[in-house]
Order: structure tokens, then C-alpha cells, then sequence
């Protein structure tokens, strides 16, 4: 059993992804949250100490990747970050892609803050990632990949080996500052076959969990897309856990993945937005009830919360969480 999955299995409680949400609630700009090292340790180090979480779930995947390719990338206070066009086009072109050091000005700051925060929090530090499936698609386009994986997938096969091996470098990098694991996002594969899934993501998902994963570190399998008719597909996956967003169904989440998986999910993330805290009350309660007697489930938000989250929202969950 890995520290993450003793840890969080130990106690009962929620694990949502609150990092983004701290921007605003301690007066940070998103500039300085995503490029100051120091900065976003304090972040991270609020989470731990200041709220009821099982583990702290920093999901800062995707944007980073992505610009450390060399796609531009837009920060705004009240969003996500934005990725702009696809790097590469040409399934012919994808040869000459150039892998980018690990440690670069967009990455460098994000490790650091893991190395700053772990001494500082007893909580597992959880790093988002993105998948290799998922990263190919962004640096390459979505409906372009989609169609070279039927029309030329030996150059696919040979792009995603090549991803596959910086994210396996990527991902060493945090475990080597103390990280207790990664939540590997892979939710462009909830856009292909459960067949082609597991030739284009799951084969190299497998070759990153042997390289990394170990009693002192976990990967966390996450994907919020609508991957119900892909579960059995997933499930074959040797992840330490598995978190799903609020397209998935659960119940048969955890019915296919079986009572040895741990499995964690899946309130609307959408929802910290839009509603009210009564609503979030409902909706966490609900799942409680019928989930929470599962040893092997964890509640967490289907994703991460968006900047403008609302954090009343936030502490209605939280709260009605910690009352189970």
C-alpha cells in the first residue's frame, strides 16, 4: 500500500481540489499563484493546515505541458489558464516535435513549490499531470489525432513513445522533491473506442505507472470525461486509485473497477459556480449516503474548482463532508 492510498483510506473525509480557488480567497493573482514558487508553497501549505482535506490535490496539468512545448498560454484571475493553437498539425511533422527540458521556466517554479511545501505538510501532496494520450492531442490537435490514429498510427504509436518518456522524467521530478503521488489527467480518451483507448493511452499509462509508482508513490488515474462504456477498459490499469468526474456513473465505477481499487470522486465541479450552498449540500450528502459506506471510495470534486469557485460553496462541502 502506498503512502497515499494508507493515508487517505485511514480517515474519512473529502480530498476536492482547492488549490485553484485559493487565488482569490488569499489575494493572490493567478500570475503569481502559477510562477512563484514561494507563493504557491503558501498556498499549498494553507490547504493542508487550514481545511479539512485528506490529501492536498494540486492540478496544475495540461497549461504547463502545453507551454513547455512551446504553445502559448494565456493567465487570467478568473479562469483556468488557456492554451492557444496546436503546436503541430501535420501527422508528418510530429517526427520533428521538439521534447522541451524538464526543468524549464514554466515547470521550474511548480517543482519547487512541491520541494518547499512537503516538509511543511503531513497531508500527501497530490500533482496533476496530463496523460499521454490527452498531451498528444492538445500539442497536436484533437480531431487531428483522432484521425491519424486510423489513417497513420505507427506515427502516433511513435509520438505518444516520445511524450511518454518526458512525462515518465516529469513525473520523477516530483516524486524526487517529496511529492507523495501524480493524478495522471487523461479525459481526451473518453473521445475514442474503449478498444482504441487501450492501444493509444492505456499501453503507455501502464509504461509510466511501472516506471513510477511504488510503496511511497502513487499514481491517481483521472479522466472526466464520459468514460461509462470505458471502465472495463480503465480498469484494467495497475493505478493506485482512480478518480472520475461527474459524467461517471459511480456506482458502476466501483462495481467494475471491484473492492481492491480505490476509487475516488465525484462532485460537479461546475456546481461551486452555479449554485447554491444548499444545493452543494444536497448533491455532497447524496453521495455520501449511498458511497459512503464503501471502504475503497473517497469523496472529491469530478475535478478542479475554477478560480471563481465560490468559497462559501467550498466550506458547505466541506462541511457537510466532515459530518459522515
Amino acid at each position: 500500500m502506498s503512502f497515499f492510498t494508507d493515508q487517505i483510506q485511514s480517515h474519512k473525509g473529502s480530498s476536492p481540489c482547492l488549490f485553484y480557488p485559493m487565488a482569490p480567497k488569499m489575494e493572490i493573482s493567478m500570475t503569481e499563484l502559477l510562477t512563484d514558487s514561494k507563493v504557491q508553497e503558501r498556498v499549498l501549505t494553507k490547504i493542508a493546515h487550514g481545511y479539512p482535506v485528506n490529501a492536498v490535490i494540486r492540478m496544475t496539468e495540461l497549461w504547463c505541458e502545453g507551454a513547455s512545448f512551446g504553445m502559448s498560454c494565456t493567465i487570467a484571475d478568473d479562469s483556468f489558464p488557456r492554451l492557444g493553437d496546436p503546436i503541430c498539425t501535420e501527422p508528418q511533422a510530429l517526427a520533428d516535435v521538439k521534447i522541451p527540458q524538464i526543468e524549464n521556466k514554466t515547470t521550474a517554479p511548480l517543482i519547487e513549490a512541491v520541494r518547499l511545501a512537503v516538509p511543511k505538510i503531513e497531508k500527501p501532496l497530490i500533482i496533476g499531470v496530463t496523460g499521454p494520450f490527452t498531451l498528444a492531442s492538445v500539442l497536436n490537435g484533437v480531431e487531428n489525432i483522432m484521425m491519424t490514429c486510423m489513417t497513420a498510427p505507427d506515427q502516433i504509436h511513435d509520438f505518444l513513445s516520445r511524450i511518454t518518456d518526458y512525462i515518465i522524467e516529469y513525473i520523477s521530478a516530483y516524486k524526487s522533491v517529496g511529492a507523495a503521488g501524480i493524478i495522471l489527467a487523461e479525459p481526451s480518451a473518453s473521445m475514442i473506442s474503449p478498444a482504441m483507448m487501450e492501444e493509444f493511452s492505456n499501453a503507455y499509462i501502464q509504461k509510466i505507472i511501472k516506471a513510477v509508482q511504488d510503496d511511497t508513490f502513487s499514481l491517481i488515474y483521472h479522466n472526466c470525461g464520459a468514460v461509462n462504456p470505458h471502465l472495463k477498459t480503465i480498469s484494467q490499469l495497475d493505478a493506485d486509485a482512480f478518480h472520475f468526474g461527474s459524467d461517471v456513473d459511480m456506482g458502476l465505477a466501483l462495481d467494475i473497477l471491484g473492492k481492491n481499487k480505490f476509487v475516488m470522486g465525484n462532485v460537479d465541479p461546475r456546481l461551486f459556480i452555479t449554485a447554491t450552498p444548499d444545493e452543494i449540500e444536497k448533491q455532497t450528502t447524496a453521495l455520501l449516503n449511498t458511497y459512503g459506506e464503501r471502504d475503497n471510495w473517497r469523496l472529491s470534486t469530478g475535478c478542479d474548482l475554477s478560480p471563481d469557485s465560490s468559497m462559501e460553496n467550498v466550506e458547505c462541502f466541506l462541511q457537510t463532508a466532515n459530518r459522515f
